[in-house]
């Protein structure tokens, strides 16, 4: 009997900083602490525009999302956003508290755990590292959390105002920091050993 047809699916990619992680538990505890670290840094590199101020972030939290992976990547930055809620001034700004879920930021925060997931997900997954499908997630995660910012936004303002001063001042320094970020992640698996993916 001839054998069905199958298709052939490739094994996930472990990320160059999940697999430095699974290492051991000071690896991965060192890489929660810079991971969290970089976050906080970059939220505070930023051109204070109102409502929203357009910051370093972005780039820093879809390159850790990808060389993290969705599941370390997520609980890095799950503790990001636990620290910032809990009063450490670690968003914006030096900004903290469980105001920012309820503020004009709000939808950007909510937005960065998902950001995180679902391009820490499709790297492993579908991307795999290939630097077309690559830059896609990465310019996608962007999207996601632009979107989301400036749909809370809207709540707050109104649409118009959140397309004007949520959305649209974000497009250039988003396509900027995907094409950053995708260097950076194709650098850091290289040096890193990843093997090239098919």
């Amino acid at each position: 009997m001839a054998r069905p047809f199958m298709l052939k699916t490739q094994p996930p990619l472990r990320p160059a900083l999940a697999r430095l992680a699974d290492a051991s538990n000071v690896w991965a505890i060192a890489l929660l602490v810079v991971g969290v670290a970089l976050l906080a840094w970059s939220a505070q590199l930023s051109i204070p525009i109102q409502p929203v101020p357009i910051t370093l972030q972005s780039y820093v939290l879809i390159s850790l999302a990808a060389l993290m992976g969705w599941q370390f990547g997520g609980l890095t930055v799950a503790i990001y956003l636990l620290a910032g809620l809990m009063g450490l001034p670690v968003f914006s700004g030096g900004r903290s508290g469980l105001a920012m879920l309820t503020g004009t930021s709000g939808g950007f925060v909510v937005g960065f755990l998902v950001t995180t997931l679902l391009v820490g997900w499709l790297q492993e997954t579908w991307a795999r590292l290939r630097p077309l499908p690559l830059f896609g997630v990465l310019a996608l995660g962007h999207l996601v959390l632009m979107v989301m910012g400036a749909g809370w936004l809207a709540t707050k303002m109104g649409p118009v105002f959140a397309l004007e001063k949520g959305f649209l001042p974000f497009l250039p320094g988003a396509a900027v920091k995907t094409v950053a970020a995708l260097a950076t992640v194709i650098a850091m698996e290289r040096l890193a050993g990843t093997p090239r993916q098919q």
